[in-house]
């Protein structure tokens, strides 16, 4: 039997899990900021806030699943409208792996992107945890009901602003701080060295690059992390350099995070896992195709001895309640990530995800996700239903 025909139930069957209707709507809201609150190295990244698709998925017993994209606007939308939702429509929610296969297969003919992928996935276990009227992180396996919170910056163009940062995080008690450097090596070790000195030993401190150095900046950089003791050393160079990735951990004692971004979903983790090529598996539901692909991958990771951070999308909460929930499921992680500064991602939903005075986050109340869209918010700002 083919994956399609997996788990596909008669169009007059009324089960609470066979899929009726796939909503795709997208939309392009004003972003609460300027640009310059939203860097990451060069770049603003307030256009993956606000030129969002939200799906919606309803059962033939009229339970829903909800998701919202990081970005990709009216592209992603056709993407799901056209090729995903034929393809959902009457399958069976009790046979979710198959429904993943289906997607994935459209992956290479179809070129359909993880994001789209990962975008429907979460709305199918939402949807899915909703008719058990289960939390998604207890549906998963729930491993704790809450983790310690780290601070991810945005890029500063000063010295100032990253101390001056990661000390208000630090009173705040969460766990670590995570800067998004610039790219300018010599400006970045001051950044590194200032920000040790502020917080004192204690606090956990990371760098994420963001693929920024070439390979002997990025040792440079790396050398000087290590001695001040930072907790990893994020995306030095591009996902796809796995030979510079492995000469880094072969070189350097700082633990190398890495595979957030790069193409072929769980697929392509294996290689650099089995080579020690990274020392930390990153991962995320939009990325990387769903919470399917992720979960799978944890439990790779762990098989090697590897911790998965979940990166979080901080700015759609329904992707981050997701990320979370697959974090809560698993032994294999520390952290939750939280962008700062928080008002700049700030985005309208029912519900919320927040960090409690102890600095540790917990999964939102209710079944599924725990978060909702806001319709009237979608409805308002409506580039069209596809």
């Amino acid at each position: 039997m083919r994956v399609d025909e997996v788990g596909t139930l008669a169009a007059d069957d009324l089960s609470p899990t066979r899929i009726a209707d796939v909503r795709v709507e997208v939309y392009d809201r004003p972003h609460p900021t300027t640009p310059a609150d939203t860097m990451i190295g060069s770049e603003p990244i307030g256009h993956l806030l606000t030129e969002c698709v939200a799906v919606r998925i309803t059962t033939a017993a009229g339970v829903t699943g909800e998701s919202l994209s990081l970005g990709g606007g009216l592209g992603l939308g056709h993407y799901i409208a056209k090729w995903l939702r034929p393809f959902l429509i009457g399958k069976d929610l009790r046979f979710l792996e198959a429904i993943w296969q289906g997607m994935w297969s459209r992956n290479r003919l179809w070129f359909l992107p993880q994001f789209a992928i990962g975008t429907v996935d979460v709305a199918l276990w939402d949807a899915f945890a909703r008719t058990l009227d289960l939390p998604l992180w207890q549906l998963l396996g729930g491993y704790r009901a809450s983790l310690p919170t780290y601070a991810s910056s945005m890029s500063h163009p000063t010295v100032a602003e990253y101390v001056d940062e990661a000390l208000l995080y630090q009173r705040r008690n969460f766990a670590g701080y995570k800067l998004h450097t610039t790219g300018d090596v010599a400006f970045d070790i001051d950044c590194c060295r200032e920000v040790r000195a502020a917080v004192g030993p204690d606090m956990a401190l990371m760098v994420d690059a963001v693929g920024a150095y070439s390979q002997v900046e990025a040792l440079r950089v790396g050398a000087v992390l290590q001695e001040l003791d930072y907790h990893w050393f994020e995306e030095p160079l591009h996902d796809w350099d796995v030979h510079g990735l492995k000469w880094l951990a072969d070189e350097l004692a700082v633990p190398i995070a890495a595979l957030e971004t790069n193409e072929g979903s769980m697929f392509s983790s294996p290689e650099l896992i089995t080579t020690r090529a990274v020392d930390i598996v990153r991962s995320d539901v939009s990325f990387k195709g769903g919470v399917t692909p992720v979960k799978k991958t944890a439990a790779l990771a762990e098989a090697f001895g590897m911790n998965l951070e979940v990166h979080t999308n901080a700015g759609n909460p329904l992707l981050d309640a997701a990320n979370l929930a697959v974090a809560l499921s698993i032994k294999n992680t520390e952290f939750y990530e939280q962008l700062v500064p928080e008002e700049a991602f700030s985005y309208p939903v029912i519900g919320s995800i927040d960090v409690g005075e102890d600095g540790r986050v917990s999964a939102p109340d209710g079944s599924g996700l725990g978060v909702r869209v806001d319709w009237d918010q979608v409805a308002e700002f409506s580039v069209g239903v596809l």
